[in-house]
């Protein structure tokens, strides 16, 4: 096995042509160096947070497996003898209860999806309310978030099938007690939430506002959905997020807001949710046949990933392949910016720790101004400096990113001016040992998967999944040689 190290700043990536310039030669005189000195690529990435950019690295792919699955299984008819939704049925049909879905609004597919299994389970929609959550960490997603709702209006459902939208942050972020209260007090008395029936109008608010989609407190585009006895929720979760503080408000309310006895709702989940065990699963979780864990047993590489707190379970998520397990060839260490900067630590890190592969999580998609950008940019450049020396002659040291950031921001906390930072679509890819020189080898196009494959083949030879590493042919160095000359 050889050592890498594979460095990551998420968030960073290559700028377009409509993007605020970030990008300074003098203020990451070490990028600028590798770049020109070093074997390098554009890598495309259509990730936009960590989540996707993890799944890209991870599997391979953002074909939401589950949609395909839960059509396949709806289109074939092998849902008809599924215990769990017999019971479902029996729950419902005949009744004039309320049954309230929520459903992360994402991309077209998830209201396709919801569509097709509203019809197969022949729901009555005039019962149906559906609860949109917002998961999206940028400015620009508000166009894609009105255009979706306005489509949904355009499949079997209408407008009045909406009731609530809020961000995932509100029944995720331990800080948003009160956001969580909110929800709580509007799902149980609809008619003491703000309401916006003109969507479009209060989405436009809240992007002038600065606030992401992820942050939105809940508002209403109707109002007529309070809870009833014996009403059932389904929380139609392809994607992975914990619904524990959710299903909490909802079975055990603030005492002013109990209107209901709670102990009658029903309670499921299209996959098992996580943390919660009084919710009936429709479906078992779905796996990906490929992922980053499986890799690392097939190889025998053993790995560190090091990350910030707020995103180790979804990093742990993906590379697992969806499944909430550990992989006894992963581990998870805390990253900071005092342990990046010292060089004694990282030196035991990546030579004495025994990891075969070391992937260092830095970040700037959480940063509120372009001044900061600029700043973080900086400092992880002097990091990036530190790594290559202590790699030199003894380790690969690889540096990328998953995805890039597009957000409006303002230039400095001192100043209201804004300007867009563009880095969405393409990532850089670089990679430093003098064992793959520029004369003998070049880089390939590819995505994140790719980069995986490279770290892979740099730490174990044998290694067979695809890299972006290309050997040169005496043919083409030849060639390139002459061209040289030429140039000369």
């Amino acid at each position: 096995m050889e050592k890498t190290v594979l460095f990551l700043i998420n968030g960073f990536g290559i700028e377009k042509k409509d993007s605020y310039s970030i990008y300074d030669a003098n203020a990451l005189p070490t990028l600028d160096k590798m770049m020109q000195e070093n074997l390098y690529c554009s890598i495309e990435s259509n990730a936009s947070d960590y989540t996707t950019g993890y799944q890209l690295f991870s599997t391979g792919t953002l074909n939401a497996s589950n949609y395909n699955y839960v059509n396949d299984l709806i289109d074939n008819n092998e849902l008809i003898n599924n215990p769990n939704l017999k019971k479902f049925n029996d729950d419902n049909i005949g009744k004039e209860t309320r049954i309230h879905i929520f459903v992360h609004l994402n991309c077209e597919e998830v209201i396709e999806s919801l569509n097709k299994f509203v019809k197969y389970l022949k729901m009555d929609l005039n019962r149906v309310i559906v609860h949109f959550i917002l998961n999206q960490n940028s400015l620009t997603e508000y166009k894609t978030i009105a255009k979706l709702i306005n489509n949904f209006t355009f499949t079997a459902f209408k407008a009045f099938n909406i009731g609530l939208v809020f961000g995932e942050s509100v029944i995720t972020d331990t800080t948003k007690t009160e956001d969580l209260k909110t929800l709580a007090r509007v799902v149980f008395n609809s008619k003491s939430g703000e309401k916006w029936p003109e969507y479009a109008k209060k989405l436009n608010v809240l992007a002038n506002s600065n606030i992401l989609p992820n942050n939105v407190t809940p508002f209403c585009i109707n109002d007529d959905f309070t809870i009833q006895d014996d009403d059932t929720f389904i929380f139609f979760n392809f994607n992975k997020c914990n619904y524990t503080k959710l299903v909490d408000s909802i079975i055990t309310p603030p005492i002013v807001y109990k209107t209901v006895d709670t102990k009658t709702l029903h309670f499921y989940s299209l996959f098992p949710l996580e943390g919660v065990t009084n919710v009936i699963n429709l479906l078992e979780n779905i796996r990906a046949s490929e992922y980053l864990a499986d890799y690392l047993e097939k190889t025998n590489i053993n790995t560190a990933i090091l990350t910030d707190q707020e995103n180790l379970n979804t990093i742990n998520y993906m590379a697992n392949g969806f499944a909430n397990v550990a992989s006894p060839k992963i581990k998870y260490l805390l990253c900071s910016k005092e342990l990046l900067a010292n060089k004694e630590k990282m030196q035991t890190l990546v030579f004495q720790s025994g990891y075969d592969l070391v992937i260092i999580n830095t970040r700037i998609d959480n940063l509120n101004t372009i001044n900061e950008i600029k700043e973080k940019l900086h400092e992880i450049d002097t990091d990036i400096a530190l790594l290559q020396e202590i790699c030199a002659g003894k380790a690969t040291l690889m540096v990328s990113s998953l995805f890039g950031i597009n957000k409006e921001l303002q230039i400095s906390s001192l100043s209201p001016e804004k300007a867009t930072v563009n880095f969405y679509g393409s990532v850089p890819f670089m990679l430093i040992n003098d064992a793959y020189s520029k004369a003998d080898y070049s880089l390939g196009f590819g995505s994140p998967i790719n980069i995986l494959g490279t770290a892979l083949r740099c730490c174990n030879s044998e290694s067979k999944y695809p890299t972006l590493l290309r050997k040169k042919s005496a043919l083409l160095k030849s060639f390139q040689e002459k061209l040289g000359q030429l140039k000369k």
